[in-house]
């Protein structure tokens, strides 16, 4: 079974942030970033929702920046 979530942090690691696609450049944002800005979220599911959202890695980080909680609720998608 493939795990979207950790393609994508293999994509980043492999291809840097400079050539790395949106998904894997949220995983890392949600990974490295995230727990620092908002606190205690699990990096995957946040990850999760905002892909089933059809959100950008962009629009993840000014949510992150503005609304902490609407980050949080991202989880439970």
């Amino acid at each position: 079974m493939s795990d979207a979530y950790e393609d994508a942090l293999t994509r980043y690691g492999r291809l840097g942030a400079s050539k790395a696609d949106d998904a894997a450049l949220m995983a890392a944002f949600c990974k490295y970033d995230l727990p620092i800005l908002v606190g205690a979220v699990g990096p995957r599911l946040v990850w999760e929702g905002a892909q089933s959202k059809g959100m950008s890695t962009r629009d993840l980080a000014g949510l992150a920046h503005g609304d902490v909680m609407a980050v949080s609720d991202l989880q439970w998608l």
